[in-house]
């Protein structure tokens, strides 16, 4: 792989595989949901709260192609997981994603 490429490739995505299988969400989906989390409580975002970039940028921090990205961000709204503004196409990962996603990381690691 290009080294130009390999800069741009996340370093890590903690995977809560308990939720993950819950859900039935691939390791793919799963980085994708838990990248629009990080990116959409970036502070210094100009839209609090969602992520407002590409989707097949988003996937190529994970190295996945255009077709795959988007399949993973359609199913993580059909599971709920994941919302998507209709008018500005920006997403956001719901309440369902932080009570069985984040609220869990919290409680078990006590």
């Amino acid at each position: 792989m290009e080294k130009e490429k390999l800069n741009n490739i996340a370093d890590f995505t903690v995977i809560k595989h308990l939720p993950r299988v819950k859900f039935n969400l691939s390791n793919n989906d799963y980085c994708i949901a838990s990248a629009i989390y990080t990116l959409s409580h970036n502070p210094d975002s100009k839209f609090d709260g969602w992520y407002y970039g590409k989707i097949e940028t988003l996937g190529k921090k994970f190295n996945l192609g255009r077709s795959t990205s988007y399949n993973c961000v359609n199913k993580l709204i059909s599971s709920g997981v994941v919302e998507k503004n209709e008018e500005t196409n920006f997403l956001k990962t719901t309440k369902l994603w932080w009570d069985e996603f984040e609220f869990i990381k919290l409680v078990r690691n006590k």
